[in-house]
C-alpha cells in the first residue's frame, strides 16, 4: 500500500535532478543579478530553496540543521547586504539535505503525516502530510522561478533527465 505521501515524495524526486539542472550552466555572477529592483536573484531563490527543504524534514519529524536558519524567516526579502552562498556551496547542500529528505520520506508514519502540523500552510489542511504536500508544491514554484532565470542567463532550458 502506498502511503499517503507518495504523489509528493515522487514530485520531489523530480525537484531533486530538476533543481540541479536549473543551475547548470548559471555562473555566480548570472546569479546575482536581478531582472529588476523588486525581483530576487537567483542565489536568493536557490539558497532559499534549500533552506526550506531542510523545514521540511522538521515538518517530517527529523530535524537536522539548517546552514541558512535566519535567512528567510518571517518572510523576510532579498537584501543586497547579506552574505549568500556561491552556487557550488548551494548545490552541495542540496545534495546534504536530499539525502536527509529520501531517508525522513522513506521512514515517517502514517500517524505523523495525519498529525496537526504547527505550521499551517495556505491550503486548508493542517496536517504535517497537508503541510508536505504545500511544501512540495512551493518548491516546484521556486525551481520554476530558477528555470526560467538560467534559460534568460544561459539559453537554455533545465532539462527533466
Amino acid at each position: 500500500m502506498k502511503k499517503s505521501s507518495y504523489e509528493s515524495e515522487i514530485i520531489l524526486k523530480l525537484n531533486s535532478r530538476l533543481f540541479t539542472s536549473a543551475l547548470d550552466g548559471v555562473t555566480d555572477e548570472h546569479a546575482a543579478q536581478q531582472l529588476s529592483d523588486h525581483n530576487n536573484p537567483l542565489k536568493w531563490i536557490a539558497t532559499h530553496t534549500v533552506w526550506a527543504r531542510y523545514n521540511m524534514l522538521n515538518i517530517l519529524g527529523k530535524p537536522a540543521t539548517n546552514p541558512y536558519a535566519g535567512m528567510f524567516e518571517n518572510f523576510r526579502p532579498y537584501n543586497a547586504a547579506d552574505k549568500y552562498p556561491t552556487l557550488a556551496e548551494v548545490k552541495q547542500e542540496w545534495a546534504k539535505v536530499t539525502a536527509l529528505l529520501y531517508d525522513a520520506m522513506a521512514s515517517v508514519t502514517e500517524e505523523h503525516l495525519a498529525a496537526d502540523c504547527p505550521l499551517k500552510s495556505p491550503i486548508g489542511d493542517f496536517s504535517n502530510g497537508g503541510t508536505f504536500a504545500f511544501l512540495a508544491q512551493h518548491e516546484s514554484y521556486d525551481i520554476g522561478q530558477i528555470g526560467f532565470l538560467k534559460k534568460y542567463y544561459t539559453k537554455e532550458a533545465m532539462k527533466y533527465n
